[in-house]
C-alpha cells in the first residue's frame, strides 16, 4: 500500500481535490502541519490532570443525551450484543465528551474548533457550521470528544461506520469522512497496536507512520479500528497511558 502523507499549515492551502483522490485509492491519509506538537502534547497533558477515574459511567440506551455534556464514559464489552450481529463492535475505550457549549476544562477548544473547520472544508459545509450553534439546520451537533484507549488492551474491534452512513444518506449530505487527531505517537507513548484500515484483506497500521498532531482521514464505508494497545502489560482501567485521539464528528440532536 502507498503510504501518504500531505503537508499544510493552514485548512484553506489544502488542496481538497488531490487530497480526497488520494484517499479514494488508498483508504487513508495523514495531514501534518495543522497542528503543532507541543500545542497537542499540552491539551493531553491537561486531560490526564482533570481525569479521575470515580467520573467513569457506563450510559445507558436512554441517556443519549448526557453526551452534549461533560462526560467521561468507560466503554468495555461488546457493543451491540449476540443480536447485534455484524452491527457489533467490541471496544475497551475511555471517552470524554467535552462540546464546544460546555466549559473548557481541558483547555481544548481550539483545536476542537480548528479540527471541526476542517471537517467543514472538507464537507463543504459553512466554515463555523456546528461551532456556533449548539443545533445545526440539519439536527446535528458536534461531538468533540477524546478517546483512550488504555495501555494492557485499549482496542476497537474492525467495523464500518454503519450509523454515520446512513445519517448522511438520510440527509443527503457528503458525511463519509473521519477525521482523527493524533495525541499520541506509537513508539513512544505505547509500544505496540494503534489504529489500522484493511484494504483488499490486508491490515495497514497508519500510526507506524504518523507524528504527534497528525490528521488522519479515512473512509466510513472503510473496515478500521485499533489494535491492542501495549497488550503484553497486565490490564488497569486506572491507568492513564496508552493512545489518546480527538475528534469532532457530527452526530444526531
Amino acid at each position: 500500500m502507498v503510504k501518504k502523507i500531505f503537508f499544510y499549515n493552514e485548512i484553506e492551502k489544502i488542496d481538497k481535490q488531490k487530497v480526497l483522490k488520494s484517499l479514494n485509492t488508498h483508504h487513508f491519509v495523514i495531514l501534518r502541519g495543522l497542528f503543532k506538537k507541543n500545542q497537542v502534547i499540552k491539551v493531553l497533558n491537561n486531560l490526564k490532570k482533570k481525569t479521575k477515574f470515580q467520573n467513569d459511567n457506563i450510559r445507558k440506551k436512554n441517556q443519549y443525551d448526557l453526551i452534549k455534556s461533560n462526560y467521561q464514559r468507560l466503554m468495555f464489552g461488546m457493543s451491540g450484543g449476540v443480536r447485534g450481529l455484524l452491527n457489533t463492535n467490541s471496544r475497551f475505550i475511555r471517552t470524554f465528551y467535552n462540546p464546544l457549549w460546555c466549559e473548557d476544562i481541558y483547555k481544548a477548544n481550539k483545536i476542537f474548533i480548528k479540527l471541526t473547520m476542517l471537517q467543514n472544508y472538507f464537507y463543504n459545509l459553512d466554515r463555523y457550521y456546528g461551532i456556533k450553534e449548539k443545533k445545526t439546520k440539519h439536527g446535528l451537533f458536534v461531538a468533540s470528544r477524546f478517546q483512550h484507549y488504555p495501555a494492557g488492551g485499549g482496542f476497537l474491534s474492525p467495523h464500518k461506520d454503519i450509523a454515520a452512513i446512513k445519517t448522511a444518506k438520510k440527509l443527503k449530505i457528503n458525511l463519509f469522512y473521519n477525521f482523527l487527531l493524533l495525541m499520541t505517537k506509537k513508539g513512544k507513548d505505547y509500544k505496540e497496536g494503534g489504529g489500522f484500515i484493511v484494504k483488499n484483506k490486508k491490515v495497514f497500521n497508519y500510526e507506524n507512520i504518523c507524528e504527534y498532531g497528525d490528521v488522519v482521514i479515512y473512509n466510513s464505508k472503510t473496515v478500521h479500528g485499533v489494535e491492542d494497545i501495549d497488550s503484553s502489560k497486565y490490564p488497569d482501567v486506572k491507568t492513564k497511558n496508552g493512545r489518546y485521539v480527538a475528534l469532532t464528528t457530527l452526530f444526531k440532536w
